[in-house]
């Protein structure tokens, strides 16, 4: 996957009948640009996009030439929607059949340990060995530029990867995140990652991670009109401060409650109204 980024900036570049040198300057040599189109190397979020300025083209423009470009974008896609189906349906041996040869999805090593890690929620003795989960953070902290996959990847593994390695794979996702203007996806799921980041800096009483991750979160979710993470993220705030002593945070909570009635989302009403006879007293 993450050589694929590199194959689209050179057939751009080629069609444009842009050279190595023409694109290369001091903040990018011609052998660094070189080796980034081969997959052999990452460059940061910000020294793509200064490319791609110069090859006159926009981000959103080259995100969509690059999932035209790679069917292994699309596979994932499919093969997540397939994942959210079977657990949806509560057909668990259909997902764990996912990790068999006989799978229909070409799954990489990755892969299989983002399932194992999804099954684990519904089936604890099955889980993602420690080389598994190691490999998958060294990838993780390899990456330059956090897409979609990336995204997918650490978001399905929060509960069995520890938490220190956790906080700063949210870091390093919140400042190298892709966004696109005309696709909102990564944005809308960095912001329920990082929220389920605070959570767990919560409840393992990390409160200095908290107030970063609040800091962040806000401005992912200013002047958006995504419901769905605001009522979270106010549920979430209420029961920082209800954990720091601050009574204010229970009727945060309590309004978060409400929201979610009102809107009739009746599966995260019970959610979070079990999460708060269980945690506050």
């Amino acid at each position: 996957m993450k050589s694929s980024l590199g194959r689209t900036l050179r057939k751009i570049r080629v069609g444009k009948q842009v050279s190595l040198s023409s694109l290369a300057d001091d903040s990018l040599s011609k052998s660094q640009i070189s080796r980034f189109e081969r997959g052999e190397s990452e460059i940061s979020c910000i020294r793509l996009i200064h490319l791609l300025n110069k090859l006159n083209i926009s981000l959103d423009e080259f995100l969509i030439a690059h999932n035209n470009e790679h069917e292994d974008t699309l596979n994932f896609m499919t093969l997540m929607n397939d994942i959210r189906n079977k657990y949806t349906l509560k057909e668990f041996d259909k997902l764990k059949e996912l990790l068999l040869d006989s799978s229909p999805y070409p799954i990489h090593p990755l892969e299989s340990t983002m399932i194992k890690s999804i099954i684990y929620t519904i089936d604890p003795s099955i889980k993602p060995n420690d080389t598994e989960l190691l490999d998958l953070m060294d990838y993780l902290f390899k990456i330059q530029i956090w897409g979609y996959y990336e995204i997918i990847l650490l978001g399905n593994c929060v509960r069995t990867i520890e938490y220190s390695s956790l906080f700063l794979l949210t870091k390093e996702m919140l400042a190298n995140y892709i966004y696109s203007t005309s696709n909102k996806t990564n944005k809308r799921l960095v912001s329920q990652l990082a929220i389920n980041c605070l959570i767990s800096s919560i409840d393992s009483t990390h409160f200095d991670h908290c107030d970063y991750l609040i800091n962040e979160i806000s401005i992912l979710l200013e002047n958006e009109l995504n419901y769905y993470e605001q009522t979270v993220f106010l549920y979430t705030r209420g029961y920082f401060e209800y954990k720091k002593n601050d009574d204010t945070g229970k009727l945060k909570m309590q309004q978060a409650i409400q929201i979610f009635d009102f809107l009739d989302e009746q599966a995260m009403k019970n959610y979070y109204t079990e999460h708060y006879s269980t945690h506050v007293h």
